[in-house]
């Protein structure tokens, strides 16, 4: 292990302490010292943290590099650890890849990944962590257990509530993987696996949460019209079993809907005062990254990818369809296909363009993409309030995350800016626009995920803690990354460690040192 000596630097710690001029030293993944004045010698590397920001490595709650399926072709994950991400949380908004009690429940992966050429070699949260072991991480992995993952590995594309018997098997599984080391459990309630689910059968799941003090993450029904619907459920689940309740990617979709948004925080802020444990995480983007299947309306999904294709094509259905995408008001001008499987030629054109070049409306439009694209695409829709998005920042509740994956090189989808740039940009807004003190943001992508994590041992910068360090420079910090030209690394942080050693330095990128962690 190295022994590494950070000099001059001014220390955040994550726990929303003053900053601090200090030097740290880092032995054998751990942080040994923080004092005032260490001296230089013996030390296999020094850095000169002058002038810079000393503080934990950030961790991303809400990441999907599992689902995008680059935790396994792309292990190193460049465009987290550059911008200062040292440790993710996968298994996100429903969909898992373990445990795995049939074949086809990784099938809940294939709305954002091709499965062609896969190889799953596990089946249990335990065997996945033990493939996940033997490969060189570019970041630190934490997993939650995806509700569609149970539900689909047990009900293929069936669509009903399910059995006492089959509720008794996914309660078993999700105890056995959370005994295993899971974090906790999480649901992705507008994907076509999940709509049907009753309270019943999700706060049966959710309960078990609570022995080992692990969370629940929600992906909410809807985050349109609705949204205040869909938060008083969540809430109501977590006052049922009594646990964590986490929002994912928390958002007011569609500027016809925007007038919801004070409604929903006092709904948040009402029950987080009232005792529940609830929290939300939010990129800093004003556009989301969605899959296209779910702008039709919930019935047009049921069943998954073949009754979709299916409606799509029966007269009757389209006609229908056609009807409900007519009243949502979508601005086609806004949304713009990022991934379009098997047609290349799609991607980074808007919906209106192909709707014009096509001769049809921009609703058939929609529906021809899904059909050309065997359901699976995915686009950018710039449908968020920006006044939103600085209110969800600052809130006390919320946690900074990217909801993205992890990259190495280029593909030829384009990926939102998010997977490249989500911390730096969040911590460029809060030198621009001064919307925070700098230990509150720092606590936002440090301690408070590792709070809920329940890691006791990351997410601060303390002696004896792991040694995941970011250095950063708060005047030169920005993002580089934007929607037609996502690949690039973002600019002003100097150094990232991973449990004690170096991984990235000045745009180079250095050892692979990420660990499975478990809890």
């Amino acid at each position: 292990m190295t022994k590494i000596l950070i000099k001059n630097g001014t220390v955040i710690d994550g726990l929303s302490k003053h900053a601090y001029k200090s030097d740290v030293v880092v032995d054998k993944g751990r942080i040994l010292e923080i004092a005032a004045s260490i001296n230089g010698k013996n030390f296999d590397t020094v850095i000169d943290a002058a002038g810079q920001f000393v503080t934990p490595g950030f961790i991303d709650i809400q990441n999907h590099s599992d689902s995008y399926w680059t935790l396994f072709d792309q292990p190193d994950q460049r465009s987290l650890i550059s911008q200062g991400i040292t440790t993710i949380v996968v298994g996100n908004c429903g969909s898992s890849v373990a445990p795995l009690p049939t074949k086809e429940a990784i099938k809940t992966i294939q709305k954002w990944h091709n499965l062609d050429g896969i190889n799953v070699n596990w089946t249990s949260f335990a065997e996945f962590c033990s493939v996940l072991k033997q490969s060189k991480l570019g970041v630190n992995v934490a997993g939650l257990v995806g509700h569609a993952t149970l539900r689909r590995g047990l009900l293929g594309d069936q669509v009903r509530k399910v059995t006492p018997d089959e509720q008794k098997i996914m309660t078993n599984l999700l105890r056995e993987a959370l005994d295993q080391g899971a974090m906790g459990l999480s649901l992705g309630l507008v994907y076509a696996h999940e709509v049907n689910s009753t309270m019943e059968e999700l706060s049966g799941l959710a309960k078990h949460l609570k022995s080992q003090n692990k969370y629940l993450s929600v992906h909410l029904r809807s985050e349109d019209t609705g949204l205040l619907e869909s938060i008083d459920e969540v809430l109501e689940i977590g006052e049922q079993c009594d646990i964590p309740v986490k929002i994912s990617h928390l958002k007011v979709r569609g500027q016809t809907n925007w007038h919801l948004f004070d409604r929903m925080m006092n709904k948040l802020e009402n029950a987080f005062h009232q005792g529940l444990n609830v929290s939300f995480d939010v990129y800093p983007y004003s556009t989301s990254w969605s899959i296209l299947y779910t702008y039709l309306p919930k019935w047009a999904y049921e069943g998954g990818r073949s009754e979709i294709l299916r409606r799509i094509n029966s007269p009757e259905d389209r006609r229908k369809i056609l009807d409900y995408l007519r009243n949502q008001n979508h601005d086609y001008l806004n949304i713009t296909i990022a991934t379009a499987e098997g047609n290349e030629a799609l991607v980074g054109r808007l919906i209106s363009h192909v709707a014009v070049n096509q001769g049809v409306t921009n609703e058939e439009a929609l529906l021809n993409i899904l059909s050309a694209c065997n359901t699976q695409a995915i686009v950018f829709d710039r449908n968020l309030s920006e006044e939103h998005i600085e209110l969800l920042l600052t809130s006390p509740l919320s946690i900074i995350a990217s909801d993205g994956a992890g990259y190495s090189k280029e593909s030829p989808d384009l990926v939102h800016p998010r997977c490249f740039g989500t911390m730096p940009r969040f911590l460029s807004m809060v030198k621009k626009m001064n919307i925070l003190k700098w230990e509150q943001a720092i606590k936002k992508i440090t301690y408070e995920p590792a709070r809920l994590l329940g890691l006791q041992n990351r997410g601060v910068l303390t002696q004896n803690a792991n040694a995941d360090i970011v250095v950063f420079d708060p005047n030169k910090i920005v993002d580089m990354a934007d929607y037609t030209q996502p690949y690039q690394f973002a600019d002003g942080i100097t150094h990232v460690l991973v449990n004690g050693e170096i991984a990235y330095s000045n745009k180079s990128f250095k050892d692979l040192n990420g660990q499975v962690i478990t809890r």
